[in-house]
């Protein structure tokens, strides 16, 4: 399994759901064409590029491969065309965000990987990868971020990335390792779709308690 097939297939993926994603947002919100392609756009690529300032890696990942653009517009086309034939556009947002989510929180780490970061950097730039594209889209829309709500979001991306970076440690095949990490935080957001299973909430303690 070549490496960088298997990391450019999985870019492809993460770029193109993470558009209909911020696409599907955007047409909920009643927006015109150009604030539909700029919200998809902003959506698949604003992970990548606050991990990139971060790193300070420059130019930042989607000015050296411009071929991004075109696959977060052809996001876009697809969403706005299948819209009408989508029976709930939040439910489809939301799995196409889970599928982006598991993409990105390994192409995140494998980036900061390759940038020289420590270990624990790279897990922690898989999820900033993973999450803040979407942070972007909702603070755009004013909707409530779902990485600031009691979702498991971006503790499985923590966790995916987190696989992809400890199977390299004991050896495995990058191709191979980041399939498995990609599917491991897509079972996670999945169940806690399925599931309704929520993260712990810190609760203040009643003036009676204390």
């Amino acid at each position: 399994m070549d490496p960088f097939e298997v990391f450019s297939v999985l870019t492809a993926i993460g770029l193109f759901v993470f558009a209909v994603s911020g696409a599907l947002t955007a047409l909920r919100n009643d927006m015109d064409y150009f604030g539909v392609a700029l919200i998809a756009f902003v959506t698949g690529v604003g992970g990548g590029t606050i991990r990139d300032v971060l790193l300070g890696s420059f130019p930042v990942w989607w000015i050296a491969a411009p071929s991004a653009v075109w696959i977060c517009l052809a996001g876009a086309v697809v969403a706005t065309a299948a819209q009408p034939i989508i029976n709930s556009r939040l439910k489809a947002l939301i799995w196409a965000d889970a599928v982006g989510l598991s993409v990105f929180a390994v192409l995140g780490a494998q980036a900061a990987l390759a940038a020289d970061a420590p270990i624990i950097i790279a897990i922690f730039m898989g999820a900033v990868t993973a999450t803040f594209g979407g942070v972007v889209r909702d603070v755009l829309l004013n909707e409530p971020p779902l990485i600031l709500k009691q979702e498991i979001y971006a503790t499985a991306a923590l966790i995916g990335a987190g696989v992809f970076v400890g199977l390299l440690e004991v050896g495995a095949p990058p191709g191979v390792a980041a399939v498995i990490a990609a599917l491991s935080t897509f079972t996670i957001r999945g169940a806690a779709i399925l599931f309704r299973i929520q993260a712990l909430k810190f609760t203040r303690p009643r003036k009676n308690e204390l």
